[in-house]
């Protein structure tokens, strides 16, 4: 009797057919991309509905406050009310006026004082002896009150854009000198020490080490004084000027239309937004260079 054995094959298990392995990877790279893709979408959706539900809840608050008069409604007025004022003023003319004089006094006073922090900054960062005794007149200028400046640069440069821009540029100037130190001083004392056996001139040791190590600081300084040069702007029209956002305020204000006060408050938020959203605007270009370079 003779045994026969039938060997069974295993099954074939379908599947998908390999094209070869960059076909697989490229696959599988897209699929990636799509998922990140898909988590910045809804990132960007929950910040944005952040934004939204933190709006929509302060102005609720604002309207609660006015509708039961948990403050006096003259006082503090109510979001209708204002965005009518802002709405007035905007078709009447005289905002786009008022405020292109208030962001041109701002944007000279941010340039003025920023390249002149930043050069002052690195200068003293070449020179530490010099630092050293300039130190204490820096911090004494730098403690002394702007607003108490504004009329005496009303007297050296009259009531048009020049004191605005002085007004600005004394308050940009140590925001970027103090921060341009700062980054400077950040250097990594291995790279210092690195910089000199290779014996780096001192432009090389500005382009390659100093400056990209104090482009954060910079940066950073440059984006509060773009708030601060609309403050220092404003402050030098409140006090006396012929044309601008702050001597509208300061009539608004005199004449008790509060409405029209936060109006003109909202309209200088959106200025002082404005510069910072072009300075980081700049500040993303830089970023993505360096990381090209890299």
């Amino acid at each position: 009797m003779s045994d026969t054995r039938t060997t069974a094959e295993p099954p074939t298990v379908p599947g998908p057919a390999r094209t070869g392995g960059t076909e697989d990877r490229s696959a599988v790279h897209q699929r990636l991309i799509r998922a990140r893709r898909a988590r910045r979408i809804r990132t960007i959706g929950t910040m944005w509905a952040m934004r939204v539900g933190v709006v929509v809840l302060l102005l609720g608050v604002w309207e609660a406050a006015h509708a039961f008069e948990w403050m006096n409604p003259v006082f503090i007025s109510d979001p209708r009310s204002v965005a009518e004022s802002l709405v007035d003023m905007i078709r009447s003319g005289d905002l786009w006026a008022d405020g292109w004089a208030t962001l041109k006094a701002a944007m000279l006073g941010l340039l003025i004082g920023g390249s002149g922090g930043i050069i002052g900054g690195l200068v003293l960062a070449e020179f530490p002896t010099f630092r050293e005794a300039v130190r204490p007149i820096v911090t004494l200028a730098n403690a002394l009150p702007r607003p108490a400046l504004a009329p005496i640069f009303l007297v050296w440069f009259g009531l048009g854009i020049g004191s605005k821009v002085a007004v600005a540029v004394s308050i940009v100037f140590f925001l970027l000198l103090i921060n341009t130190l700062a980054g400077v001083d950040g250097v990594d004392s291995d790279r210092a020490m690195l910089s000199r056996t290779l014996r780096m001139s001192r432009l090389q040791r500005f382009r390659l080490l100093q400056l990209p190590t104090a482009g954060p600081s910079i940066i950073a300084g440059l984006r509060l004084g773009a708030v601060y040069s609309v403050l220092g702007a404003v402050v030098a029209e409140m006090v006396a000027s012929t044309d601008g956002l702050g001597l509208r305020l300061v009539r608004a204000a005199n004449s008790f239309d509060i409405a029209g006060s936060f109006a003109i408050l909202f309209v200088l938020a959106l200025l002082a937004y404005a510069l910072d959203w072009v300075i980081g605007q700049v500040e993303r270009r830089l970023s993505w260079q360096v990381r090209a370079a890299d």
